[in-house]
């Protein structure tokens, strides 16, 4: 699903399977720190027997009853994007893991690559000093440093490969894997990347 701040409009990815059995989560902005809270989208959905008693199109409601209310428009659309992700695997179109609708780059921020964007075209990644996908050329990251991981719902994973000098995020050395959202940083020996993550959908590419 996608999460927009309420204050400076700001959108991000959240995998809503991890609501759980939650309600509510309570989000921070990661651009303008604005603190704000999602319901949770399936617990949001109408029960069967409500869609079943809507009136169908063209079919104006009985005078006595209450409008009901659609159903969430951020549920169905994930549902929509999974069906064509699947069918576009299925189809050789698009590798699986990498959803469609979506552009995601790294951004070298610092390190012997500063300055420099990198287009993500795989589902996975690797980030090392001379092997992997992306080439760091940094003497204190390691040979295979980190991955990242797109799956198939549009988020974003780093994993750390065991690596000398560590993967830190919020500048904290992780120890599993931690998903990213767009314009998160993230270090692996001396060189800090952004992660940007653009919804071509929404906001078509020229």
């Amino acid at each position: 699903m996608i999460v927009v701040c309420p204050a400076c409009q700001a959108r991000f990815q959240y995998d809503d399977s991890r609501f759980g059995e939650a309600r509510m989560k309570r989000f921070k902005c990661p651009k303008c720190s604005h603190v704000f809270e999602v319901a949770n989208p399936a617990m949001a959905a109408p029960p069967p027997e409500e869609i079943l008693s809507r009136p169908l199109p063209g079919f104006p409601p009985e005078p006595e009853s209450e409008p009901t209310p659609p159903a969430p428009l951020v549920h169905a659309l994930t549902t929509a994007r999974r069906d064509r992700d699947a069918m576009l695997v299925a189809a050789g179109i698009q590798e699986a893991g990498l959803p469609a609708g979506y552009r995601f780059s790294l951004a070298f921020l610092s390190g012997p690559q500063a300055s420099t964007v990198q287009v993500l075209n795989r589902p996975q990644i690797v980030i090392g000093r001379e092997e992997g996908d992306i080439i760091t050329q940094d003497p204190e990251t390691s040979r295979r440093h980190a991955v990242l991981e797109i799956r198939g719902d549009g988020s974003v994973w780093l994993i750390d490969q065991q690596s000398t000098n560590g993967t830190q995020v919020n500048g904290e050395r992780i120890t599993g894997p931690v998903q990213l959202i767009s314009q998160q940083e993230f270090t692996c020996g001396n060189s800090t990347f952004m992660l940007l993550v653009r919804n071509t959908d929404e906001f078509p590419l020229h």
